[in-house]
């Protein structure tokens, strides 16, 4: 019985030696799976983070840039502002010594000589040669210098002074004006004098 005990315990010790190593082995092998899972998860939460982190880099990073370009824009519209105002004011100035300058005789010269120079750009009967209406006084000096067939008028249209011929029938027009020469100037102005917002 001895040799049948023995080999019974013998068997419990290879069965339990067996299931030890099983065991251990099962035990390494969900180690080593719950490491590996908590390596991928340690990971992906990493990932996760670094592109959280990334989004929110570039969210701010637009936002100031929509920050930025709302300061300079509105930087642009002062300076724009700004601009129109020392162009108004300047050429307010400027019809102002305009006006005063309608008032000498140097004007009644001037106003002469641009009326000849529309008279001959347009000598065809049936022109019309139009003044201010300040200059309405002014209409029978002028009227012996009008081609035959034309005839010289005031017209509210003229605020500053000089002389517009227009021939409706050969659609041609001559502007001597003085506001036309001022609109020009006013172009020239805001291309040349620095001004410029860029």
């Amino acid at each position: 019985m001895a040799n049948s005990e023995e080999k019974i315990s013998k068997f419990v010790q290879a069965i339990t030696a067996y299931a030890e190593e099983q065991r251990d082995r099962i035990r390494r092998e969900t180690e080593e799976f719950k490491s590996q899972r908590l390596l991928k998860a340690e990971q992906e939460a990493l990932d996760d983070a670094y592109k959280m982190i990334q989004k929110e880099n570039l969210d701010i990073r637009g936002e100031e840039i929509r920050e930025i370009s709302r300061r300079d824009l509105a930087a642009r519209k002062a300076l724009l502002a700004r601009r129109q105002q020392i162009t108004d004011e300047v050429f307010a100035r400027a019809e102002q010594q305009i006006l005063a300058f309608t008032a000498t005789p140097a004007y009644d010269e001037l106003l002469q000589s641009l009326f000849q120079e529309a008279a001959a750009a347009l000598p065809a009967p049936g022109t019309v040669f139009t003044v201010s209406k300040r200059d309405e006084a002014r209409i029978p000096a002028l009227a012996p210098l009008c081609p035959a067939g034309c005839r010289v008028e005031a017209s509210e249209e003229i605020r500053l002074g000089g002389v517009r011929g227009e021939n409706a029938e050969g659609g041609l027009i001559a502007d001597n004006t003085l506001d036309s020469r001022l609109a020009l100037q006013r172009e020239d102005f805001v291309r040349t004098a620095g001004l410029t917002v860029g």
